[in-house]
Protein backbone atom coordinates (compact mmCIF):
# COMPACT_ATOMS: atom_id res chain seq x y z
CA UNK A 1 0.00 0.00 0.00
CA UNK A 2 1.05 3.49 -0.73
CA UNK A 3 2.20 4.93 2.35
CA UNK A 4 -0.67 6.05 4.85
CA UNK A 5 -0.21 9.83 5.27
CA UNK A 6 1.08 10.78 9.67
CA UNK A 7 -1.95 10.53 11.49
CA UNK A 8 0.34 12.63 14.46
CA UNK A 9 -2.39 14.26 16.44
CA UNK A 10 -1.21 17.39 19.16
CA UNK A 11 -2.53 16.22 22.72
CA UNK A 12 -3.97 19.44 23.31
CA UNK A 13 -5.64 19.24 19.93
CA UNK A 14 -9.97 18.95 20.63
CA UNK A 15 -11.19 15.72 20.14
CA UNK A 16 -13.23 16.95 17.31
CA UNK A 17 -10.34 18.74 15.72
CA UNK A 18 -8.27 15.75 15.64
CA UNK A 19 -10.87 13.42 14.17
CA UNK A 20 -11.32 15.36 11.79
CA UNK A 21 -8.14 15.56 10.52
CA UNK A 22 -7.76 12.20 11.26
CA UNK A 23 -10.81 11.22 9.05
CA UNK A 24 -9.39 13.26 6.74
CA UNK A 25 -6.11 11.38 5.93
CA UNK A 26 -8.10 8.25 6.10
CA UNK A 27 -10.19 9.49 3.31
CA UNK A 28 -6.70 10.49 1.46
CA UNK A 29 -5.66 7.03 1.71
CA UNK A 30 -8.58 5.67 0.67
CA UNK A 31 -9.09 7.70 -2.99
CA UNK A 32 -5.54 7.37 -3.44
CA UNK A 33 -5.51 3.23 -3.49
CA UNK A 34 -9.01 3.37 -5.12
CA UNK A 35 -7.40 3.93 -9.05
CA UNK A 36 -5.03 0.67 -8.74
CA UNK A 37 -7.98 -1.56 -7.34
CA UNK A 38 -10.14 -0.33 -10.45
CA UNK A 39 -7.57 -0.36 -12.80
CA UNK A 40 -7.60 -4.38 -11.42
CA UNK A 41 -3.85 -5.13 -12.32
CA UNK A 42 -1.97 -5.83 -8.99
CA UNK A 43 -4.38 -7.13 -6.73
CA UNK A 44 -3.03 -5.57 -3.89
CA UNK A 45 -5.15 -2.74 -4.58
CA UNK A 46 -7.85 -4.18 -3.28
CA UNK A 47 -6.55 -5.23 -0.53
CA UNK A 48 -5.57 -1.42 0.29
CA UNK A 49 -8.85 -0.06 -0.48
CA UNK A 50 -10.32 -2.87 2.43
CA UNK A 51 -7.77 -1.98 4.64
CA UNK A 52 -7.78 2.05 4.20
CA UNK A 53 -11.72 1.49 4.35
CA UNK A 54 -11.75 -0.02 7.45
CA UNK A 55 -9.28 2.53 9.17
CA UNK A 56 -11.16 5.31 8.08
CA UNK A 57 -14.54 3.01 8.96
CA UNK A 58 -12.87 2.95 12.39
CA UNK A 59 -12.06 6.29 12.76
CA UNK A 60 -15.73 7.68 11.52
CA UNK A 61 -17.49 5.01 14.05
CA UNK A 62 -15.55 6.90 17.14
CA UNK A 63 -16.77 10.06 16.03
CA UNK A 64 -20.39 9.60 14.83
CA UNK A 65 -21.94 11.92 17.83
CA UNK A 66 -18.91 14.66 16.77
CA UNK A 67 -20.49 15.68 13.36
CA UNK A 68 -24.19 16.21 11.98
CA UNK A 69 -26.15 13.21 11.15
CA UNK A 70 -27.52 14.48 8.44
CA UNK A 71 -24.33 14.11 6.47
CA UNK A 72 -21.62 12.53 8.68
CA UNK A 73 -24.04 9.43 8.58
CA UNK A 74 -24.26 9.05 4.54
CA UNK A 75 -20.52 9.04 4.70
CA UNK A 76 -20.20 6.17 6.93
CA UNK A 77 -22.89 4.09 5.19
CA UNK A 78 -20.81 4.75 2.13
CA UNK A 79 -17.53 3.58 3.20
CA UNK A 80 -18.81 0.52 5.07
CA UNK A 81 -19.88 -0.17 1.71
CA UNK A 82 -17.24 0.43 -0.73
CA UNK A 83 -14.97 -2.33 2.46
CA UNK A 84 -18.62 -4.64 2.12
CA UNK A 85 -18.14 -4.83 -1.73
CA UNK A 86 -14.65 -5.42 -2.34
CA UNK A 87 -14.70 -7.84 0.15
CA UNK A 88 -15.45 -10.52 -2.37
CA UNK A 89 -13.03 -10.12 -4.58
CA UNK A 90 -10.34 -9.60 -1.94
CA UNK A 91 -11.70 -13.15 -0.27
CA UNK A 92 -11.07 -14.95 -4.03
CA UNK A 93 -7.59 -12.86 -4.09
CA UNK A 94 -6.56 -14.75 -0.82
CA UNK A 95 -7.92 -18.17 -2.25
CA UNK A 96 -5.76 -18.17 -5.34
CA UNK A 97 -2.90 -16.91 -3.53
CA UNK A 98 -3.17 -20.11 -1.35
CA UNK A 99 -4.15 -22.38 -4.26
CA UNK A 100 -0.83 -20.84 -6.27
CA UNK A 101 1.43 -22.10 -3.33
CA UNK A 102 -0.50 -25.27 -2.69
CA UNK A 103 -0.20 -26.19 -6.58
CA UNK A 104 4.25 -25.61 -6.26
CA UNK A 105 4.03 -27.73 -3.03
CA UNK A 106 2.46 -31.07 -4.41
CA UNK A 107 3.45 -33.66 -6.59
CA UNK A 108 2.49 -32.99 -10.42
CA UNK A 109 -0.24 -35.58 -10.31
CA UNK A 110 -1.91 -33.46 -7.75
CA UNK A 111 -1.68 -30.18 -9.74
CA UNK A 112 -4.66 -30.80 -11.85
CA UNK A 113 -7.33 -31.19 -9.49
CA UNK A 114 -5.81 -27.53 -8.14
CA UNK A 115 -6.02 -26.05 -11.39
CA UNK A 116 -9.46 -27.18 -11.92
CA UNK A 117 -9.87 -24.83 -8.86
CA UNK A 118 -8.15 -21.84 -9.74
CA UNK A 119 -9.99 -21.50 -12.85
CA UNK A 120 -13.10 -21.78 -10.72
CA UNK A 121 -11.93 -18.95 -8.35
CA UNK A 122 -10.34 -17.45 -11.08
CA UNK A 123 -14.30 -17.20 -12.61
CA UNK A 124 -15.62 -16.72 -9.39
CA UNK A 125 -13.07 -13.76 -8.92
CA UNK A 126 -13.99 -12.47 -12.14
CA UNK A 127 -18.01 -12.28 -11.75
CA UNK A 128 -17.42 -10.48 -7.87
CA UNK A 129 -14.79 -8.27 -9.88
CA UNK A 130 -17.77 -7.31 -12.69
CA UNK A 131 -19.63 -6.47 -9.58
CA UNK A 132 -17.39 -4.21 -7.29
CA UNK A 133 -16.82 -2.19 -10.66
CA UNK A 134 -20.80 -2.05 -11.11
CA UNK A 135 -20.95 -0.91 -7.08
CA UNK A 136 -18.28 1.50 -7.19
CA UNK A 137 -20.26 2.91 -10.65
CA UNK A 138 -23.33 3.50 -8.32
CA UNK A 139 -21.84 6.01 -6.01
CA UNK A 140 -20.33 9.02 -7.70
CA UNK A 141 -17.14 8.39 -6.81
CA UNK A 142 -16.00 12.20 -7.70
CA UNK A 143 -19.23 13.19 -5.53
CA UNK A 144 -18.50 11.45 -2.60
CA UNK A 145 -14.60 12.14 -2.66
CA UNK A 146 -15.59 16.35 -3.23
CA UNK A 147 -18.14 15.76 -0.30
CA UNK A 148 -15.48 14.13 1.82
CA UNK A 149 -12.80 17.13 0.80
CA UNK A 150 -15.86 19.63 2.02
CA UNK A 151 -16.89 17.84 5.17
CA UNK A 152 -13.35 17.05 6.47
CA UNK A 153 -10.62 19.72 4.67
CA UNK A 154 -7.79 19.11 2.10
CA UNK A 155 -5.98 17.05 3.67
CA UNK A 156 -9.32 14.17 2.53
CA UNK A 157 -7.72 14.64 -1.10
CA UNK A 158 -5.87 11.91 -2.93
CA UNK A 159 -1.70 12.11 -2.53
CA UNK A 160 -0.45 12.20 -5.96
CA UNK A 161 1.48 8.58 -6.04
CA UNK A 162 4.87 8.64 -7.64
CA UNK A 163 5.37 6.07 -10.05
CA UNK A 164 6.83 2.69 -9.45
CA UNK A 165 10.97 3.03 -9.93
CA UNK A 166 10.48 6.90 -10.49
Amino acid sequence: MARSTDCTVDPNTPFRDAMKSLIAKRYSDLWTALPVAIEGVDPEGVHDVRVASRRLRAAMDVTSGSFPEAWFSELLKIVKAITTELGEVRDRDVMLEFLASERRRVRAQDRAGIDRLIDRVEREREVARERMLRFLGTIDGDEVMAESIRRFGPDAEPRKVEPAGA
